[in-house]
């Protein structure tokens, strides 16, 4: 009797869960996001969107599927396929209208996201993000940009040398002739000098840097850099007094 009882608990339960309307499934999922259960939150829009696909809601289930997956997940990929199916489904939708504006303007979103995620320590994800740039974001104007803070993640929060090495090098061998490729071999001649204490071949990196940028901004520096390499603070005149203070 008790087994037969619960069975039919269970029934009606799974019943009037599944009997829950368009609204009540949004206002559902908005709760579960307030109280950051947001698998289940993503679950709530999913059933909405199979059960009631032509509902005057769908399209702002589709859209708001989108922003999770971005905003709370940190998932480019369920993001940007969920924005697709926005503008696919609901391309009418003032939901799909906006959800075609961010796809245009996606790779902004990617680098913007990444230096936000840094600065909220979340470096992993960070890194994610760029290296999906790279990948699917090659040719565009953003992406050398993407590869250089990639360098930098690994060399100042990492603290992974050689890798951040390797970033740096793949901005001057993909990406030549951008704003970021005299910085990156600045950067690799300054571990090189400044980091690891290789001075043979910092100077080869910085030699090759005044060849190929002469007149740049960074070239004293790198003059300096030269002229000093291996050498400590008080065999350097102009931060003698450092010591000595």
């Amino acid at each position: 009797m008790k087994t037969k009882l619960l069975l039919s608990l269970l029934g009606l339960f799974l019943i009037t869960a599944c009997s829950k309307s368009a609204d009540e499934l949004i206002e559902l999922s908005s709760e579960n996001l307030k109280n950051e259960k947001t698998d289940q939150a993503i679950k709530d829009l999913e059933t909405l969107l199979t059960k009631y696909p032509e509902d005057s809601l769908a399209s702002k289930a589709q859209y708001k599927l989108a922003s999770i997956h971005l905003n709370w997940k940190n998932d480019l990929t369920k993001g940007y396929t969920s924005l697709q199916n926005t503008v696919s489904h609901y391309g009418r939708s003032i939901q799909g209208t906006q959800a075609q504006k961010e796809i245009d303007q996606f790779p902004e979103y990617i680098l913007n996201k990444a230096e936000s995620l840094r600065k909220r320590k979340m470096v992993k994800e960070a890194v994610e993000h760029l290296m999906y740039m790279i990948e699917k974001y090659s040719q565009h104007e953003l992406t050398p940009k993407s590869q250089y803070m990639l360098g930098d993640l690994y060399m100042n929060e990492f603290r992974d040398f050689p890798t951040a090495i390797q970033e740096y090098r793949k901005v001057i061998e993909n990406y030549a002739g951008s704003s970021q490729e005299a910085h990156a071999l600045f950067m690799i001649g300054y571990i090189y000098a400044n980091v690891v204490n290789d001075p043979k071949s910092a100077e080869i990196e910085y030699r090759d840097f005044l060849n190929r940028f002469p007149t740049h901004e960074l070239s004293p520096s790198v003059k300096f850099e030269i002229e000093f390499l291996g050498k400590g603070i008080e065999d350097i005149p102009a931060l003698k007094h450092i010591t000595s203070s």
